[in-house]
């Protein structure tokens, strides 16, 4: 017997409420130090990985899904909703996308500290510098 659904690879995402949430840009996989501030305060976090129209985090805090909150990585400063928050990661949709060269930015960042040789703790020491989270 044929299979009854259509190959919903090809079938339109705005017209299929099961694909409402999914991925519509290619995300580059990496590990960078960040910070996320939103109204009720500001926390370091792990960027796990980015796309022009969002983010994947991860910290032991982070905002709930709804809040508005602006991700700094980097040369990166944007603003985004929280869409999601499941044991201790999150997704942040942005408010306007990040444009190709940040994206390839970010990349070369993250490539660089791979080679650095820097601890996590090191990094997320400098990030937290770069982003006016150092106490």
């Amino acid at each position: 017997m044929a299979d009854a659904r259509p190959d919903r690879r090809n079938a339109p995402r705005n017209d299929d409420p099961e694909l409402r949430g999914r991925r519509a840009e290619p995300r580059a996989h990496l590990e960078l130090p960040a910070s996320v501030e939103a109204l009720d305060g500001h926390n370091s976090v792990s960027l796990l990985d980015v796309s022009r129209s969002g983010a994947r985090l991860q910290a032991a805090a982070l905002p709930a899904a709804g809040k508005d909150v602006v991700l700094r990585c980097g040369a990166i400063d944007t603003f985004g909703t929280v869409v999601w928050n499941v044991a201790g990661r999150c997704g942040v949709q942005f408010e306007e996308p990040i444009s190709r060269q940040e994206l390839i930015a970010l990349r070369a960042v993250a490539v660089a500290i791979e080679s650095s040789g820097m601890t996590p703790e090191e990094l997320q020491a400098t990030a937290d510098w770069a982003n006016g989270l150092a106490r």
